[in-house]
């Protein structure tokens, strides 16, 4: 059989068992189970298969038993979230795309927010992809109900995509479903399961890898390979195109770094990444382009989140996060100081999973692969500590992050969210490792990974996680078309900066808004503090004058003023004093109008 790296089993002269290579463990996909004639039997055909669908049904439980148990008799009603904001656009999305294909839009403009004028989407978390995957589930339960189903599917899915990869490379169950665990349920995923769907939709990245590893060993022809790794990357890209760029980057280090230690399979590998070339650009000129001409042309001019802010800590991969449930509370006099957001800082292994590095580099030392596999995590990890070097929050030097974040479009990315590179290399080592275990201490290395896998556990606690819904019934019965009329402009005022986004979807788009709540704002629209929308929670506070409410309406042609009934009480004095009045209250909403103008008034 074949060493991971491509080289000959005794190239390197091992003697020890412990040193002996992945494939040549026993394979436990179903050697028994052959028929008389030699040929693969069905029990050996299926086996794999009841083996994959068993380890996604280990991560659906326990990403069940970790985050959605207050949820899954609340689906429609309660937040698998900690807070609104983000989550509240993402509801819009996940309306957005089959809306604006049933009534003759694109997909990639609206004028349902910032109108007028409107607002290019290509810099949103759009997700069309899983918008029309999902669209027969928002149909029937709302969009609460997919977001919190899309992020219970998460992990598992991420699990699943790095088991089969584990399995592909080791032949053995135990080791790859450990390994998957460590993807699927990496600080990444903890983080980004508070707020971020599209981030943790992340599973096309290791189904890809699984492609490859299939191409190079040469168990998949290529026109499948081609095929399924165009669907693989269009999928991805549908889900997030920070995703798209990232893995772009990083597959393209991986295939460097698999070519210098291929040995005999370094033209398996280069054919592969030709015929990747071949998927991109196929999907490229078939469905790409139309999305990044405009995302090229309406670019950012500066990082969407300055890097500074929003890189890991050195010491971020050894110190827990306050959403991390073992030691975070111990370390928190350290971990307060890292500069980037807990959301989104997925830096951290724990030592357990960092001694796992140090004895796979000690056992395995003799083997080209990997050091191709540890140079791999140290480059994303070099990357991922951003342009400057910071160790408990003080910058020191600068770091190769520097020229990442001038590069166009890729520089949008956040340096703190690329670790889930390194998750995903982690779980892979980790499970090549316990599958070269033999011998009296076996157990040592499945204890290190166990303890790395619990020292991941998350801490979910606070008054913000699983909040209801708080959409109006104003807009879920259907009194909105009563009171407002079609395409009206107007303007939601709510607790939370988001909400209106919520609320417009729940009423089906039936009317736009002045302001909307996409993430970056539209450079047209960035210098009036109004068009961020107005929130009792707004971590900036601000009140406007009513002579700024008045001639900003104005302006913009809005004809109501929808103010919720929790942001009454901070901002009704304003929207009266500008001249409005109440023509409707009731269903948790009160909508106000400027009074008629009065003929002697206009001179008649």
């Amino acid at each position: 059989m074949k060493p991971l790296d491509g080289s000959a089993p005794t190239d390197h002269g091992l003697a020890t068992e412990d040193a002996v290579t992945v494939s040549d463990q026993p394979d436990d996909t179903g050697e028994a189970a052959r028929s008389a004639d030699g040929s693969a039997g069905p029990s050996e055909r299926f086996r794999p298969a009841v083996k994959a669908a068993a380890a996604f049904l280990m991560y659906l439980i326990a990403a069940i038993l970790l985050w959605a148990r207050p949820v899954l008799a609340h689906l429609s009603t309660r937040y698998l979230a900690n807070g609104r904001g983000d989550v509240d656009l993402y509801r819009w999305m996940l309306a957005w795309t089959p809306w604006a294909l049933t009534h003759g839009r694109s997909i990639l403009f609206t004028d349902r927010v910032f109108a007028p004028g409107g607002v290019d989407l290509t810099w949103s978390t759009l997700m069309p992809g899983p918008a029309l995957v999902m669209w027969p589930v928002t149909h029937a339960f709302g969009t609460l109900a997919t977001h919190n189903v899309l992020k219970v599917l998460a992990p598992a899915l991420a699990g699943w995509g790095a088991y089969l990869v584990c399995h592909r490379v080791t032949k053995a169950f135990w080791p790859s479903v450990a390994g998957g665990y460590l993807f699927g349920f990496s600080a990444y995923m903890v983080g980004q399961t508070q707020s971020h769907l599209n981030l943790i939709l992340i599973f096309p990245v290791p189904l890809a890898v699984y492609l490859v590893v299939r191409r190079i060993e040469g168990s998949l022809g290529w026109v499948a390979f081609v095929g399924l790794m165009g669907v693989t990357l269009l999928g991805l890209f549908s889900i997030s195109t920070e995703l798209f760029a990232t893995a772009t980057l990083f597959g393209g280090f991986a295939f460097v770094l698999a070519f210098v230690a291929g040995g005999k399979e370094r033209l398996a590998v280069l054919r592969a990444a030709v015929l990747i070339g071949l998927a991109y650009a196929i999907v490229g000129l078939l469905f790409l382009f139309p999305y990044l001409l405009p995302a090229w042309r309406s670019a950012p001019v500066k990082p969407i989140r300055a890097p500074e802010d929003a890189s890991v800590d050195a010491l971020g991969f050894l110190v827990p996060r306050h959403d991390i449930l073992i030691g975070a509370p111990t370390f928190s006099s350290v971990s307060r100081h890292f500069t980037a957001h807990v959301v989104e800082d997925g830096s951290y292994l724990g030592i357990a999973l960092v001694l796992v590095l140090i004895g796979f580099a000690i056992t395995e030392r003799r083997r080209v692969g990997t050091w191709a596999l540890l140079a791999f995590v140290l480059l994303v990890s070099i990357l991922a500590l951003g342009p400057v070097l910071h160790v408990r929050g003080r910058a020191l030097f600068d770091l190769p992050g520097a020229l990442l974040a001038k590069a166009p479009l890729i520089g949008n990315a956040t340096p703190d969210r690329m670790p889930a590179y390194t998750a995903l290399a982690v779980g892979v080592i980790a499970a090549i490792w316990l599958a070269r275990a033999s011998g009296p201490y076996a157990w040592v290395r499945w204890g290190l990974v166990l303890v790395g896998a619990g020292m991941l556990l998350p801490y979910i606690a606070g008054t913000g996680w699983y909040q209801y819904d708080r959409t109006p019934t104003f807009f879920t019965d259907g009194t909105y078309a009563t009171v407002l009329t079609p395409d009206e402009n107007v303007f939601v005022i709510t607790e939370t900066n988001g909400e209106e986004m919520v609320w417009q979807a729940a009423a089906d788009f039936s009317f736009r808004m002045p302001e909307g709540y996409i993430g970056p704002i539209p450079t047209p629209y960035a210098r009036e503090r109004l068009y961020r929308g107005l929130g009792v929670e707004d971590p900036a506070p601000f009140v406007p004058t009513p002579t700024e409410v008045s001639r900003w309406l104005e302006e913009n042609g809005v004809g109501a003023v929808v103010l919720g009934d929790l942001a009454r009480p901070k901002f009704e004095g304003v929207i009266r004093a500008a001249g409005l009045r109440t023509v409707y209250e009731g269903g948790g909403v009160s909508v106000w109008r400027m009074p008629p103008t009065s003929p002697a008034a206009d001179g008649g």
